[in-house]
């Protein structure tokens, strides 16, 4: 069925190259034909003008009306060379074009006796194929040669496109998956932060309660374009940290130095959050003195590039086990390989004396309303 759909795409699209294109032909081979007629004419002493060249040139075409939508919607779909039935489809072309070489050699006879009644009808006829058989055999197999690469170029791009819209629906749909597998988890930690302070330290667990529900709010909102600005990001990220330092209080320090260039970078949406969270629970939490968490975004020509890192327990040594990537980390990794394949950098470190740190590159991108808002005004 695929196939079928990208035969019928591939023809809706030939179909607006394809009679243009054999138009344009038909002119330069009607012009060379002419040509061919003005210099056997003059060789043999005459001077033939445009009009005397029309009349004697054209009236052969008026079997290649009929010829040519023939060929192209039938014989070079029916007949068009595949690899099972290629000897029928050259035999069937083959005498196809010793058909119409036969037929435009007769029409081209009886006009030529219409001008010089006092020839022979066999002996024109005769004369006329061994001048211009050949010809017209060889111009069918160019035509259809052209019919047949334009059909199998419409066919081709629309076996493309639709190879591009299955990989961008796919890359969607993972997209959507993992979204929906960090949001739950990024309620159940939030929640568990709030749920902490209820019973020792009410008045902070309310103003906790408000900024989850702010936070939640902003996070839902999202389009499902999978992308925002960083700006809102930042954001967003502020109200969660907020939400983090009024639990562990001093315990817990969060730095951010953005370019302000990079405030209108887009990027995927919760990009940043799962990293940081993963920061406070597994690299600040486990510490009695607590620490700092660190975020960094630059543009580096082309690219975005993204840091956010701690000075906290670092990065477990398991015997050179691989360490087992929790979800925030896992998650983000899978959807940067998602949404940029072969276009990202995605790397975790251990970070000197303490800590760990996780750098980012992602393509440099920003909305049209901000590339529009750079530009000075005249």
């Amino acid at each position: 069925m695929g196939g079928q759909m990208d035969a019928d795409a591939g023809e809706r699209g030939d179909t607006r190259v394809l009679w243009p294109l054999l138009a344009l032909f038909w002119v330069g081979n009607i012009a060379a034909t002419m040509a061919q007629v003005y210099l056997q004419q003059s060789l043999a002493g005459a001077r033939p003008s445009l009009l005397d060249l029309l009349r004697w040139v054209l009236p052969g075409y008026v079997v290649w009306l009929v010829a040519v939508p023939v060929i192209v919607l039938f014989l070079s779909r029916r007949h068009s060379f595949e690899r099972r039935r290629w000897r029928a489809s050259v035999t069937v072309h083959l005498l196809a074009s010793l058909a119409i070489a036969v037929s435009t050699l007769a029409v081209d006879t009886l006009f030529a006796i219409r001008r010089q009644p006092e020839r022979e009808l066999v002996e024109t006829y005769a004369d006329l194929a061994s001048g211009w058989l050949l010809w017209i055999v060889f111009t069918y197999w160019f035509f259809l040669a052209v019919v047949l690469a334009v059909r199998h170029a419409g066919t081709a791009a629309a076996r493309q496109l639709r190879a591009t819209q299955l990989e961008a629906a796919v890359a969607n749909a993972q997209l959507a998956a993992l979204k929906t597998q960090l949001h739950p988890h990024f309620l159940f930690n939030a929640l568990n932060s709030v749920s902490s302070l209820v019973a020792e330290e009410p008045r902070a667990a309310q103003k906790m309660i408000a900024r989850l529900g702010e936070l939640l709010r902003a996070s839902l909102a999202d389009n499902g374009s999978g992308d925002w600005t960083l700006r809102r990001e930042l954001e967003l990220l502020d109200g969660y940290t907020e939400i983090e330092v009024v639990r562990f209080g001093a315990r817990l320090k969060v730095e951010v130095d953005c370019e302000p260039e990079a405030y209108d970078a887009r990027i995927p949406a919760l990009l940043l959050l799962p990293l940081v969270e993963n920061a406070i629970l597994h690299g600040i939490q486990p510490t009695l003195r607590g620490g700092t968490v660190g975020v960094v975004v630059r543009r580096d020509g082309s690219w975005l590039s993204v840091e956010v890192s701690d000075d906290g327990v670092g990065i477990p040594d398991h015997g050179g086990a691989p360490r087992e990537e929790g979800v925030g980390l896992s998650n983000t990794r899978q959807r940067l390989a998602t949404r940029f394949p072969g276009e990202h950098r995605f790397e975790i470190t251990s970070r000197a004396p303490a800590g760990t740190r996780v750098a980012i590159r992602i393509p440099w991108t920003t909305s049209p309303a901000a590339e529009a808002s750079r530009v000075p005004a005249a």
